[in-house]
This record gives C-alpha cells, structure tokens and sequence, in this order.
C-alpha cells in the first residue's frame, strides 16, 4: 500500500481530531506509520500530537480522546494516550491518573516505558498531588505498576531535591516489600542505586542500615541487589558494613544475592578498596 500524502493524512487525522474519534484517528494514522521507520515515525507522532490539541483546545475533550485511544488496543494511539493524559492531567486528575495506571499494564514495552516516564513527570511537576495515587500503585500485586511507580521515583530522585527525599525512601521501602522478581530490576539497581543513592547518598545508606537489619527477606533481597550498581560501587565505603552484614544473613536467597552482588562489586571496586571490605 502507497503511503498517503503528507497533506492527505494530517487532514483526515485533524477531522478525527476535532470529531474526537479515537477510532479515526487510529486508521488515519496507522497506514502512515506503517510506512517509516523509526525516526520518522516519532517526528510524525509529535505532529500528530501537535494535530490533537490544536484541534481540540478543551482539555477535558483532549482527556475524553486520550481514554478512547487507550482502550483501542494499538500502540501507536497508547503512546499518544500517555502523552495527552500526562500533560492534561490537571484537567481531570482522577481519571487521568487510573488512565495511565492502565497503560502502566499495556502489552507494549514502549508504551509501559514512556507511561513510567509520565509518571516520573507528574511526579516532578505535582509532587504533592500525585505521590499519594503512586503510594496507593505501590501496594499493587501487578509487577508493571509497580514498575511504572519505580521509574517515577527514579526521576524524581534525579532532582535531587532534599525535601524529597524521605518521602521516596518511603515509597522504595513500600516497593521493595511486595514487589515480585519481575519488577526487581526497575527497583534495586536502577531506582534505589541509580536513583536514590546517587542522589541521596547518607539519607540512602542510612535506610539501607535499617532494611538490612529488618524482618522482611523481600527488602533485604532488594537491598542487596542494590549493590550490583555502579552507585553501590561510587558510595562504596558508606556501604561496606552493610554488604558485610548481608554475605552472613539468614536467609539463603539474601547470601546468594550478595554473592551476585559481590561480583559486579568486584568489577566495578579498585583493588585497594576491595581488596580489605569484599574480599
């Protein structure tokens, strides 16, 4: 199939547009779409956002549209989705919020990642309003939201903000505590080292001291896997009477976590501060 015209698909998208028809839209830009590849395909999902809110200036219509375009099922129309609720979410904030925690959970990987970056947006931008719809996701059996809630913190903890920080010690503790293997990754080395170490050095290796010595495995295997950072290797001499502490836990699954550990530590330590701590 011939691509449509450029002036030919913005048209007809436009007409969807300003109809609101999330179904239109959809087959006014999939054929297009199908057709580039991956570069230009974003540039053409920016102006078809572009499209979007310049045809429908009510944000409460733009928030009606998103939610038809997250329940079509396509990839293309979820991306969008995350794109319109994330940046009108002040017009209608709880459904832009369950909208989101929704494509939190989409088949595509694309959209879960760019919906765990909206999150981390909203976060940053409306710290007060939107943590506690994040501390409610954080207690979610479903391994993608508790994700989307890792990655969101993740940014947030970029900012450095030390008013913060408390807080998303807080909510990572909540993570780790119900978050199943599946989500680990997005907490323990990316979120709690990456994020939160980098970020919060102290404030971060003293919580840390305080999981370690707790009663809940779950924490401690996250606590532990939080040492297979680059962070863990940075702050190294903050962390070595936890990591010591955690070779010799009770648990099996905690000592066979820090020997993972111990060898990404090994790689990443210089031989005269491993050598006395790890070795």
């Amino acid at each position: 199939m011939m691509p449509l015209a450029e002036p030919d698909w913005k048209r007809d998208f436009a007409d969807a547009a300003s109809r609101g028809s999330a179904s239109a839209l959809t087959a006014a830009l999939g054929p297009v779409l199908g057709t580039l590849p991956d570069k230009q395909a974003r540039a053409v999902k920016h102006q078809a956002l572009q499209l979007i809110e310049a045809a429908l200036p009510d944000p409460k219509r733009l928030v009606r549209l998103a939610t038809g375009l997250t329940q079509t099922g396509d990839e293309a129309a979820q991306e969008l989705a995350v794109f319109l609720l994330s940046g009108h979410h002040a017009a209608a904030p709880d459904e832009t919020a369950e909208r989101l925690r929704f494509l939190a959970g989409s088949r595509y990987p694309a959209v879960r990642r760019w919906t765990g970056e909206a999150c981390g947006t909203l976060l940053v931008k409306q710290f007060d309003s939107f943590y506690p719809r994040l501390a409610a996701w954080s207690h979610s059996p479903l391994p993608h939201e508790l994700a989307a809630v890792a990655h969101a913190v993740r940014i947030a903890a970029k900012t450095r903000n030390p008013a913060w920080s408390r807080a998303l010690l807080n909510l990572t503790g909540q993570l780790m505590s119900g978050a199943p293997v599946s989500a680990g990754k997005a907490i323990s080395p990316l979120t709690l080292g990456e994020g939160l170490l980098a970020s919060y050095p102290e404030e971060t290796a003293a919580r840390l001291d305080a999981w370690i010595a707790g009663e809940d495995e779950a924490v401690r295997i996250h606590a532990t896997n939080m040492y297979a950072s680059a962070a863990a290797a940075e702050h190294w001499d903050l962390l070595a009477p936890g990591f010591a502490k955690l070779e010799q836990d009770s648990s099996p699954a905690v000592r066979r976590a820090a020997a993972r550990a111990r060898k990404q530590l090994l790689k990443r330590l210089p031989p005269d501060r491993s050598a006395g701590s790890i070795l």
